[in-house]
């Protein structure tokens, strides 16, 4: 625990009350109100239910993540409110979704559109990794670093620990290795697939005979949806659980529980997903009633 005069500076736009209950909703309500979604609605009211959920999980993990990175440049961040920034963007992800379907364009908006996500989550990894790799003296009270509790599992690990700091940022550098592989992987793969393009008139074929292309199903199973389900919720309960109980075993200082504008605005992000929500409800009900008129 610390001592008193180490209390960490509060900092309720980072992880204020408001903050982490909007993140919370939408992390985990989110994931059931989609899995319940496809399992009572049609593919599209699902897909476009999907879409405004993940639009506005990704706007939320944006806004923290250079919120976070801005104070970090500005020296106002401490390495506890850092910790608890890496653990919602856990539950947030690091995304760019893109929401409108524009039609009749090239190659060009997709290129922008994979440059921007690549260089966001390419952010967050050198972020984390300089967060953990810099912890005992990072941030605006390096003199209380050495006191700050990670809880992992129910356990109380200091976040200056050499091998917790050790497997984050192994685990952070492994992560950025095989990603930067799978994008050079990908850039070779769709190379591969522009020169057979070049070669068939009938756009991205691979295959000779129509034949040889193997079969695909569409979507998921019933099986696949709930194990998603299932494995996503029990994370997401995790981390919310661990974070919960990382703050509580810190020292903050009371204005940690203000609730600033930064706060009421997040809360605010989940009336888009509300308003989704309740119209994907109102085209089931309305939907159903015109089947059963026909059906009369």
């Amino acid at each position: 625990m610390l001592s008193a005069a180490c209390t960490i500076e509060p900092n309720p736009d980072v992880t204020g009350t408001g903050i982490r209950i909007s993140i919370y909703a939408l992390a985990l309500g989110g994931r059931v109100i989609s899995f319940i979604a496809s399992q009572i609605g049609n593919e599209e009211d699902t897909k476009e239910l999907r879409e405004a959920i993940d639009v506005t999980l990704s706007v939320q993990g944006l806004a923290l993540l250079f919120t976070a990175v801005t104070q970090a440049f500005l020296n106002k961040l401490t390495l506890f409110h850092a910790i608890c920034v890496i653990h919602l963007l856990a539950l947030l992800g690091i995304n760019l979704p893109r929401q409108a379907k524009y039609r009749n364009v090239g190659v060009l908006r997709m290129y922008v559109w994979l440059g921007i996500k690549f260089c966001a989550s390419g952010i967050f990894m050198a972020f984390a990794t300089y967060i953990w790799y810099t912890a005992r003296t990072f941030g605006v009270q390096p003199e209380c670093n050495a006191d700050i509790i990670y809880v992992v599992f129910g356990i109380s690990i200091p976040a200056t620990s050499a091998a917790l700091r050790w497997i984050m940022v192994g685990t952070l550098l492994l992560t950025a290795f095989w990603s930067l592989v799978g994008a050079v992987l990908m850039v070779c793969f769709y190379a591969f697939f522009s020169w057979q393009a070049r070669r068939h008139p009938n756009g991205w074929e691979t295959f000779r005979y129509s034949e040889q292309i193997p079969p695909t199903s569409d979507g998921e199973t019933k099986v696949e949806q709930w194990m998603g389900m299932i494995v996503g919720v029990g994370f997401n309960i995790y981390a919310m659980v661990s974070l919960e109980q990382t703050i509580s075993r810190n020292t903050i200082g009371i204005g940690e529980r203000e609730w600033t504008f930064g706060q009421i605005l997040s809360i605010f992000m989940l009336v888009g997903v509300a308003n989704e929500s309740v119209n994907f409800v109102l085209a089931y009900l309305d939907r159903n009633e015109r089947e059963r008129t026909h059906a009369e």
